[in-house]
């Protein structure tokens, strides 16, 4: 039995996958074979993430020569199944690439019915929106399940020949129609196999941060997030899979050291991505516990987490053991809104007073804000654009809000009009806004996404000309370039 795994992945987002990874390390343990078709390198839209962050001043240029040039996605995607010759294709999808992903899958439907390769969609969306998934004539099953146990399942009874209509885990074709099985238990983090990154080529390794190139691998320390954020997924996840076992689960600090040293050693890293919702959050006695394993290796690393997390004592533990940096979502400086629409509690003061540790202990740190909820008024952004000036991050990542499934925010969208029921959120590049009617247009999100950075920077007796940079018209691209070059000046870009 081999399985051929596509990560649908977007343009230059190389961080080593925890997902796809783990797949294959407890498909590789069942004495499965994988192979692995990544669409990371190709330039299937007109730009990546990356580069409409670069224009919106979000991060300092760098180049973009990991490309594959010259190479069209879809016929290479023909070629890997004419090589691999696979008994079944599994696709890993999210929201935003689950289009593509459909238009990749539909590219192949000759080699794939010629040959009777059988075809799974799994990941985020297919969890949330089987429904959809479910239209594509080439799909035989659908994971509505994290996938480590039920897969390998999958692929032992398809190869013996057993009956696979009853797996949980999966809605199955039959007959025309669907058997909609039940979720399959979530799983214990604690059993998995280490991560297996060998199908990633070498060029995955080298990531982007803080303006030089590093050679990264990722790990997960926990799965979940203990929070219940309206826009995010995690509280959909929390719902749907409430009688299978607790949605955040943490993983051993002595299983995650041991795998830490291991990849290390492996592919020679230069930088740790942890992977997790919100790494400060819980006892501080498991950051003891974690720092005092991690001090063996001291790498530099990143990692995500919240600002009510932030403590003195958490903050010298991880500046001891060569912490460069952290990412902290603010999403709304507005503190009403944020209570009351987002179901985020901290204070304004509580999340100034956590900058100012990070100031104290210098550690570098960006600021997550998004803009374009449903509801939010042009005042609300500048409210997160004042919070955002008075904690002095080292950068500013500006999201645009997108309504993806399975979070309570789309159904207020839905309800509110500002979105039809069916609509496919699939914008990961911030390059559109889908919302209508709402109190922001998509000029004035697009405008705004281009400019944060400069109002947050720049003094505020520069906001008229900023204000004006906003349109994309002739004098506002004009004004937008003189005051992209006060600000690289700034930055010292």
């Amino acid at each position: 039995m081999k399985i051929l795994i596509v990560y649908c992945n977007a343009m230059l987002e190389n961080a080593l996958p925890i997902s796809v990874s783990q797949l294959v390390s407890v498909l590789k343990a069942s004495s499965i074979a994988v192979d692995l078709f990544d669409t990371t390198f190709y330039r299937w839209a007109e730009k990546c993430d990356a580069e409409n962050r670069i224009d919106a001043l979000q991060i300092k240029p760098f180049p973009m020569d990991q490309f594959k040039d010259g190479c069209d996605v879809y016929e290479d995607f023909k070629k890997k199944i004419e090589e691999s010759s696979p008994d079944i294709i599994g696709f890993s999808i999210v929201e935003p690439t689950y289009i593509f992903g459909m238009k990749l899958l539909n590219s192949a439907s000759k080699i794939i019915n010629e040959n009777g390769i059988k075809v799974v969609v799994g990941g985020v969306h297919a969890i949330f929106a089987p429904e959809t998934v479910s239209q594509n004539k080439l799909v035989d099953f659908i994971s509505i399940s994290e996938a480590e146990n039920s897969l390998p399942e999958l692929c032992q009874r398809l190869s013996s020949g057993q009956k696979v209509s009853d797996l949980n885990g999966f809605w199955i074709k039959n007959n025309g129609g669907w058997i909609k099985n039940p979720q399959y238990e979530l799983t214990d983090v604690n059993t998995l196999p280490p991560l297996d990154f060998s199908l990633f080529t070498d060029s995955y390794l080298m990531k982007p941060m803080m303006g030089k190139m590093y050679k990264t691998v990722s790990i997960e320390t926990t799965r979940g997030c203990p929070y219940h954020c309206s826009y995010c997924g995690d509280q959909g996840f929390r719902v749907l899979f409430k009688e299978n076992g607790p949605w955040y689960r943490e993983k051993s600090i002595d299983k995650v050291v041991n795998e830490l040293e291991s990849y290390v050693n492996a592919y020679q890293a230069e930088f740790i991505y942890i992977i997790s919702e919100s790494f400060l959050a819980g006892n501080p006695k498991r950051l003891r516990s974690f720092c005092e394993g991690y001090s063996k290796l001291s790498l530099p690393f990143w990692f995500n987490t919240r600002p009510e997390d932030i403590t003195e004592e958490k903050a010298k533990l991880i500046r001891d053991v060569n912490c460069k940096r952290t990412s902290i979502g603010l999403e709304s400086g507005n503190e009403q809104f944020r209570k009351d629409i987002l179901r985020r509690k901290g204070t304004n003061e509580n999340i100034l007073k956590a900058s100012k540790i990070l100031h104290d202990y210098e550690i570098s740190f960006s600021v997550n804000i998004i803009i374009g909820f449903p509801d939010e008024t042009r005042e609300m952004v500048f409210d997160s654009i004042d919070m955002c000036k008075k904690m002095n991050p080292d950068s500013i990542s500006t999201h645009i809000y997108s309504p993806y499934h399975g979070t309570e925010m789309r159904k207020r969208c839905v309800e509110k009009g500002y979105i039809e029921e069916s609509l496919i959120a699939e914008d990961f590049f911030q390059a559109d806004y889908v919302l209508r009617n709402n109190t922001h247009s998509r000029d004035d999100i697009m405008g705004l996404f281009r400019t944060i950075p400069l109002y947050v920077t720049l003094p505020k007796g520069e906001y008229k000309r900023i204000e004006r940079a906003e349109r994309f018209d002739g004098k506002g691209n004009l004004l937008f370039q003189e005051l992209k070059r006060d600000y690289y000046q700034i930055k010292g870009w």
